[in-house]
């Protein structure tokens, strides 16, 4: 079947799906009011460390600091944070995670621009190519591709160009300008010298005239971000990433690529315009797809989104599996569900059932957005060679997600720990509010046992001050249970009047009891 990628433009949002074999595998959305600044470059300013946590908060002027750990820092070595760097000081960094939760952004001194088929590292000089392409060939074409295109990054003409057109501009106005700090100076000349890249997985085949352009424009794009830098006062926002429909396209448009669909006038000017640029061989492949609202019925994705949001998706198999997620890690069960078999035949069911469960669970991972600790609860099965195809098979199956993952091997118990590295914010997140009621916890504590505390918070009410009168401010569910009989052996035994007042939009277990 064919890979599609499917952009629907909304008046309030923007959705990506990329769909292949007919199947939903990755899911974006963008709306104005969750603005996102992954990948933004921002020039901030150190705000305090801490050094029990090796870190700084560093303000980049967004609502809540940024967290920059010791690691995150260039040629840190062995030293210890307050070495490196100090409060007060300037500092160029990338933000590499959304907020989570009561967290800010995370930062990262190790800058990295995207492009279409690579991402310039500018402080560093390896060069990386993506685990997802596979042949040994294609990779060592690639890296010795760049490895030649790198070696003249310090002659590329976009440089000449910018270099000679400043020297020009200082011989006009008459002055030199300032010469920058020896340690600026010395890192401006190996930003030069040691730049390097990460080759993505839309690099596969691609000629070196696509690889030189595209690096070509990363470089331009640096020299920009530099300039804007030397300008900029702490803190400062100096690139951020580009609109939803330009970096889906940046992001997917490869060789398994078929068809681009854009529902909207809007979004179909802006891909064809991006194809133009960076893809002219894919502008046959864009589509008007006419019907605003129904893009996504195409495929059932709007089915595929309510399984991403459910907490329980079944398996064809019968099995299913079920999601449950804490602060710390997220757990994932595998459910035998109605499949049932004894013996060596529950062997080859329990295989059957993980196997399935393994593709299913790395494209649930995908499309929901988790990230961090993972532990997967298996069907428990004897057979060693089994239990090494059900790893396997998640390894294979994660193999084509973009954000780094690993996978450890098969505990006795049948438990699998495996790592996502955490980008944007789950799914979850950006569709759903907390819960005004349980704060997102999703209990609510029982009648029942809602009543019985009341009932004590009363008697105990009641017997500091003998007599009168008790007021019970309750939610209307639990003010039905105190009406008639209930209420009239509630005042018998605590000797006084008791007055119930329902209130709606009270939470349950937040009563009130108070004496008149």
């Amino acid at each position: 079947m064919a890979n599609e990628l499917l952009i629907d433009v909304g008046l309030t949002e923007t959705r990506v799906a990329l769909v292949e074999d007919g199947r939903l595998v990755h899911l974006d959305l963008e709306r104005p009011d969750r603005d996102s600044a992954l990948g933004a470059i921002m020039l901030g300013r150190v705000r305090r460390i801490e050094k029990g946590l090796q870190s700084a908060y560093v303000d980049i002027g967004l609502s809540r600091d940024g967290f920059l750990g010791r690691d995150d820092l260039l040629d840190a070595g062995d030293r210890p944070i307050e070495q490196v760097i100090s409060e007060g000081e300037a500092v160029l960094v990338q933000v590499i995670r959304d907020p989570v939760g009561e967290k800010g952004v995370k930062l990262t001194c190790r800058i990295s621009l995207p492009g279409r088929f690579l991402s310039l590292t500018p402080f560093d000089s390896s060069i990386r190519v993506t685990r997802r392409i596979s042949q040994d060939a294609e990779r060592m074409r690639l890296a010795a591709v760049m490895q030649s295109l790198l070696s003249l990054a310090d002659q590329t003409p976009l440089e000449v160009t910018a270099r000679l057109q400043r020297m020009a501009g200082d011989r006009r106005s008459g002055r030199r300008g300032p010469l920058p700090p020896e340690g600026e100076r010395r890192s401006g000349q190996d930003r030069r010298k040691n730049m390097g890249c990460v080759i993505n997985a839309n690099a596969e085949g691609a000629s070196k005239e696509d690889l030189a352009a595209d690096l070509q424009r990363l470089q331009a794009r640096w020299i920009a971000i530099e300039e804007r830098r030397q300008k900029a006062t702490a803190p400062a926002e100096l690139w951020r990433e580009m609109g939803p429909v330009g970096r889906a396209l940046r992001d997917h448009v490869g060789a398994r690529l078929d068809r681009i669909r854009v529902n909207a006038a809007q979004g179909f000017a802006e891909a064809r315009a991006w194809l133009f640029e960076h893809a002219p061989d894919y502008v046959s492949r864009l589509e008007r797809f006419n019907d605003p609202a129904g893009l996504f019925d195409l495929f059932e994705i709007e089915d595929d989104i309510a399984a991403a949001l459910s907490r329980r998706v079944p398996l064809q198999s019968g099995g299913a599996i079920v999601f449950g997620e804490t602060e710390a890690l997220t757990a994932i069960d595998v459910d035998s569900g109605r499949a049932s078999a004894r013996g060596n035949a529950f062997e080859e069911l329990a295989l059957r059932i993980n196997l399935e469960a393994a593709a299913e669970i790395a494209r649930q991972l995908r499309l929901r957005g988790i990230g961090g600790i993972i532990v997967i609860d298996f069907l428990h099965m004897e057979n060693t060679a089994y239990r090494a195809q059900v790893v396997n098979a998640l390894r294979q199956a994660l193999a084509r997600d973009p954000a780094p993952t690993k996978v450890l091997g098969m505990s006795a118990l049948g438990l699998v720990e495996m790592t996502r590295k955490r980008v944007g914010e789950p799914l979850a997140t950006r569709l759903f509010d907390t819960c005004p009621t349980c704060d997102g916890d999703g209990r609510l504590p029982s009648l029942p046992a809602v009543l019985a505390e009341l009932l004590r918070r009363a008697w105990r009410e009641a017997a500091n001050a003998p007599g009168g009168k008790i007021e019970i401010a309750c939610a209307p569910d639990v003010a039905a249970l105190l009406d008639g009989e209930l209420r009239s052996r509630l005042e018998r035994q605590i000797g006084a009047v008791v007055h119930v007042r329902p209130e709606t939009g009270r939470r349950r277990e937040a009563f009130q009891v108070a004496r008149l």
